[in-house]
């Protein structure tokens, strides 16, 4: 089995992070910077790997228009593709406070543990995110599909690769958030070029770490 992740192309809040306070998180949408880079993805991945493939995006319109984009990329009608939308791919609440003014707290609690004020921790995004991963495995094992494409957030594909792995907190801490439209492959680490992480037989490639410099 092939997994695929990708986080969202750039959006307006990426590249205006004020805008944030005007349109609703769900709302975001893509740039064209990021819808280029959304295409270019599905260069990558390929008309092929998605014509088998399981197909799940969160329900944010950032996350759906660059699922449009991988599809425009590879040349694979949209007509074609059974997508699933999951709502506990979504990108981490945030709260209704400004997350920079909220460092200290999260340096004192730890990244992983602490519950952004009004929104939630990435501990809370690892419970959702491993009962998808449940519903997951059932449809791969219903449909006997071995290739996987999933379009969500950083921070949601961090804690997928953490769940997936089994990886500990502290090795979750070293992973930093993939750039925009950045893909993950999670596969048998013999199949893969430069495995980071094995667990079992799994492997995972394309992820970043922070530098001792983030």
């Amino acid at each position: 089995m092939i997994i695929k992740l990708i986080r969202h192309g750039e959006s307006q809040a990426n590249a205006d992070p004020s805008s944030q306070q005007s349109v609703a998180d769900h709302l975001i949408p893509l740039t064209k910077r990021g819808i280029e880079q959304s295409q270019k993805a599905g260069e990558i991945i390929g008309k092929s790997y998605l014509q088998n493939s399981l197909i799940y995006t969160s329900p944010f319109l950032r996350t759906k228009q660059t699922l449009k984009g991988i599809l425009e990329g590879a040349k694979f009608n949209l007509e074609d593709a059974y997508i699933r939308e999951d709502p506990r791919l979504r990108e981490v609440e945030h709260g209704y406070f400004d997350v920079s003014t909220q460092h200290q707290m999260i340096k004192s609690h730890g990244h992983f543990y602490y519950r952004y004020q009004g929104g939630e921790s990435p501990a809370d995004c690892y419970d959702r995110v491993s009962g998808f991963l449940e519903s997951f495995v059932r449809s791969v094992k219903k449909t006997s599909s071995q290739q996987s494409l999933i379009v969500t957030h950083g921070l949601a594909l961090r804690v997928f690769v953490m769940r997936f792995l089994h990886l500990t907190v502290e090795q979750f801490d070293t992973i930093a958030n993939p750039h925009n439209a950045d893909i993950v492959t999670i596969a048998s680490f013999k199949t893969l070029h430069f495995p980071q992480f094995i667990s079992g037989h799994w492997g995972v490639e394309g992820l970043r770490y922070f530098s001792n410099k983030d």
